[in-house]
């Protein structure tokens, strides 16, 4: 049997009835709403990528832009580079998708290293985000860091890395529809898992929500 939905309303395309959302009869049996709730029927998970071009390093112990062509192909990629010694650092920020759930998310990182690096250095990651609504002070405190850790691949950065996915990571400021998220990246390099000595180039950050029930509209 097919099943579409219009609005709150389950359709038969082969039965003249319909069924409401909330007491859907299916092959004779009764599913309440709160069941339907919760095995996540509607929820989905989806991402967001955010290229390194797409990132603003701080003014204190910022991190540095730049973009590097792989010579056979001649294929350029932009890229914030993060210091082996000093804790560096790049912001970023977007919407609040609408049919984001508010709760927690997750992470990874594409990334590979500067020239000279060797195969096996350690590399360790961590994101904090907040969000901001209309009349929100702007500088507001981001919330917990969330940590990915990463092993280099190839010598002198020849290989694409994709790390890890993060732990759950909670979002500062009870997120709501409409806030400006705001987030800033850095290499945690006093870690006794990053040992890289040659920079960190990061080529982006790919997030990972999970939607509500019902997307918000403007």
């Amino acid at each position: 049997m097919s099943i579409f939905t219009d609005g709150n309303i389950f359709k038969d395309p082969n039965s003249s009835t319909s069924q409401d959302i909330n007491t859907p009869d299916i092959d004779g049996g009764t599913i309440d709403g709160a069941t339907l709730g919760a095995t996540n029927i509607y929820g989905q998970y989806k991402t967001i990528y955010i290229p390194a071009s797409a990132m603003v390093p701080t003014t204190t112990n910022g991190a540095t832009g730049g973009t590097y062509e792989y010579t056979t192909q001649d294929i350029s990629y932009d890229y914030m580079a993060f210091d082996g010694a000093t804790e560096q650092f790049a912001c970023f920020a977007f919407p609040a998708p609408g049919d984001w759930n508010l709760g927690t998310i997750k992470y990874k990182v594409f990334w590979s290293s500067a020239t000279s690096s060797t195969a096996a250095d350690k590399v360790e990651w961590e994101l904090q985000g907040g969000a901001v609504t209309d009349s929100d002070a702007i500088d507001t405190a981001l919330g917990t860091a969330q940590v990915v850790k990463d092993v280099l691949l190839a010598d002198n950065g020849g290989d694409m890395q994709l790390s890890p996915a993060s732990a759950a990571l909670t979002i500062a400021g009870t997120p709501a529809a409409g806030d400006l998220l705001v987030f800033k990246i850095s290499r945690n390099v006093g870690s006794d898992d990053d040992n890289m000595t040659e920079n960190a180039w990061l080529f982006g950050v790919w997030i990972q929500y999970l939607t509500s029930v019902a997307p918000t509209t403007w």
